[in-house]
């Protein structure tokens, strides 16, 4: 397997810039409108599954005296 290298222009004018950044926010929102439900399981599972196992449990139903 080799690894191909994808080069980008560095030097744009402001016309070049605003368009690709144009095309990235259009792409992200339809990314976002086709798999965001799909994203926000994917994020919500990962986030359950990567508790921190040195964390004591502890109990937050205590009655406050204030």
């Amino acid at each position: 397997m080799s690894l191909s290298i994808t080069r980008l222009p560095t030097h744009w004018d402001a016309a070049e810039a605003y368009t690709v950044i144009a095309f990235i926010d259009l792409l992200r929102d339809q990314l976002w409108e086709t798999y965001g439900d799909e994203i926000t399981a994917m994020m919500q599972a990962a986030d359950q599954s990567t508790g921190d196992e040195c964390q004591i449990a502890l109990a937050f139903d205590d009655d406050l005296d204030f």
